[in-house]
């Protein structure tokens, strides 16, 4: 995800973006949450040369949920009303049930569960109203009390669905399910509808475990205006007509974190091309993966350029990883509003309207932001996507990481634009001013609960991140530093990892004991 930019540096002015904070990776997923960073020390390792470093080992689990049942799949269905912004909706959670339970705790916010009907074996053993649910608005939970304790009679986990129906309401904020205004093809303002889950938002539209190391499956279906076009991270399966409405379906998703779940509807047009990043055919060619992306309908001349680049990216990605393109489709979606710069939902990547909309009259320095952004954005499909961080701990394995491949990317595509110039000048120097600072943070900051998550969206987690990063590839050589990341992404393909992982796949690749050396640069301030 994308930071807000700061180009206050240069003078020069982003008409659709704030000169606050930097570019790619976090302000997008604040969830309306204060921003400012928290201070804190650097946790201890249990040996500070040893090969594993436990930096969460204090971590309050207390504000985690509890771990008796684990979702494997979802099968959800919504029904906004354009109108009044009443969201009626449905969700089948597949799990499994690990010991036998009195209750079911799940993250749910400003949403109501109208019943719960709980399956072991396909036979119902469970079904409960409104009177037997209670919300915790701290956690961010619903507690379901049971009639009585299902499951682990032999203590072996079981297989269980729970149906929820339940209510909610579009927000009024950038975050969670919300409206974009945008203009409608005869011109006249309209609205759109995008969701922005990243961090803890995917539980204010549906009930669910809503942490990045509870990945599952997702199939989802969507009713919505029969003028609009509805999208999300798998393509259409099909489509069902109700008079002015349709219920738009869509193919079941590959393992992923709660917070890549995305959907936009609203009206829409698109250009798209084809880019061979997908699996090798038996005569070694990849298999083509068509790229679009869609604008509200006045702007869709304004983005061949932005198209143009996803492609060459994406191309140069899948060489960089080795690895191909894990979904049959790639989305880039211009959104109006937009809290951040990007954000990289799986298959449906979203952009500020700047960041896309580059014409013969764009600037430079715009042009410029773009190709990053896109590049930042994408790279996520596979580091943070395909594999993810196991908790917010980490999240600068995400967004340091990201935003080198960005930086790197530019720089490859357009040397003459000496993008890491730029870097030192202006990124760097706003990581060094933010780390020089009491508030200050290390980049592997403990996160005890959902109320720390959003403090490290910043240019510590981004840009000294980076830095790093950058160190780190120079010092062991980028063909050296690249064999180790593809190790580590093909070792955690649709699982998650901590940066332990990381460093165990660069050493292994370098004969160099890279968590003794990364230790003080991660786990300390300044």
């Amino acid at each position: 995800m994308a930071l807000k930019p700061d180009v206050s540096a240069f003078g020069v002015s982003d008409s659709n973006s704030e000169a606050t904070v930097p570019e790619e990776g976090g302000v997008d997923g604040v969830c309306g949450d204060d921003m400012s960073a928290k201070a804190g020390e650097g946790p201890e390792p249990a040996d500070f040369c040893g090969k594993t470093i436990t930096h969460n080992n204090d971590l309050d689990t207390t504000d985690m949920l509890p771990t008796s049942l684990s979702p494997t799949h979802y099968d959800i269905h919504l029904h906004p009303n354009i109108e009044s912004g009443h969201v009626v909706g449905s969700v089948a959670i597949d799990a499994m049930l690990n010991e036998r339970v009195e209750r079911i705790v799940l993250h749910a916010k400003t949403i109501d569960i109208q019943s719960v009907t709980v399956y072991l074996q396909s036979a119902v053993v469970a079904s409960v109203g409104p009177e037997a649910i209670s919300y915790d608005a701290e956690l961010e939970t619903a507690v379901i009390e049971l009639p009585s304790a299902v499951g682990g009679v032999a203590d072996v986990p079981e297989c269980a669905q729970l149906i929820i129906a339940f209510t909610g309401m579009v927000s009024d904020g950038m975050y969670g399910l919300y409206y974009s205004k945008c203009r409608d093809r005869s011109g006249e303002m309209s609205r759109m509808l995008v969701t922005q889950f990243q961090a803890k938002c995917a539980r204010m539209v549906f009930p669910c475990w809503d942490e990045p190391a509870t990945k599952a499956e997702f199939t989802l279906s969507l009713t919505v205006p029969t003028s609009f076009t509805a999208l999300s991270n798998m393509p259409v399966a099909h489509t069902a007509d109700h008079g002015a409405l349709k219920t738009v379906y869509f193919e079941r998703s590959p393992r992923m974190s709660t917070y890549l779940l995305a959907i936009v509807a609203g009206e829409l047009d698109y250009i798209e091309a084809v880019s061979c990043s997908g699996p090798h055919t038996s005569s070694g060619e990849r298999q083509p993966i068509v790229c679009r992306i869609y604008t509200p309908p006045a702007d869709i001349d304004k983005v061949q350029f932005s198209l143009d680049t996803a492609v060459r990216v994406l191309e140069r990605l899948v060489d960089m990883f080795d690895y191909a393109y894990p979904l049959p489709k790639l989305d880039l979606v211009a959104v109006p509003e937009l809290e951040a710069g990007g954000m990289e939902n799986w298959g449906l990547v979203l952009f500020r309207t700047v960041r896309l909309f580059i014409t013969k009259q764009t600037s430079l320095w715009i042009r410029q932001k773009a190709v990053y952004v896109i590049a930042h954005e994408l790279s996520h499909q596979w580091f943070g996507n395909l594999v993810t961080m196991a908790w917010w701990d980490d999240l600068w394995l995400n967004e340091g990481f990201a935003t080198w491949i960005g930086i790197y990317m530019t720089d490859q595509l357009y040397p003459e634009w000496r993008r890491w110039d730029h870097f030192v000048i202006e990124d760097r120097q706003a990581a060094l001013s933010a780390d020089s600072l009491r508030s200050s943070h290390p980049i592997q900051v403990t996160i005890k609960g959902s109320a720390d998550i959003d403090q490290v969206f910043d240019s510590i987690t981004y840009y000294k991140g980076c830095s790093l990063i950058r160190m780190l590839s120079a010092h062991l050589g980028i063909d050296v530093f690249m064999a180790g990341v593809r190790a580590y992404l093909a070792k955690h393909a649709y699982s998650t990892a901590t940066t332990s992982d990381l460093w165990q796949a660069l050493e292994c690749a370098s004969g160099i004991d890279v968590a003794c050396m990364m230790h003080s640069w991660t786990a300390h301030v300044g």
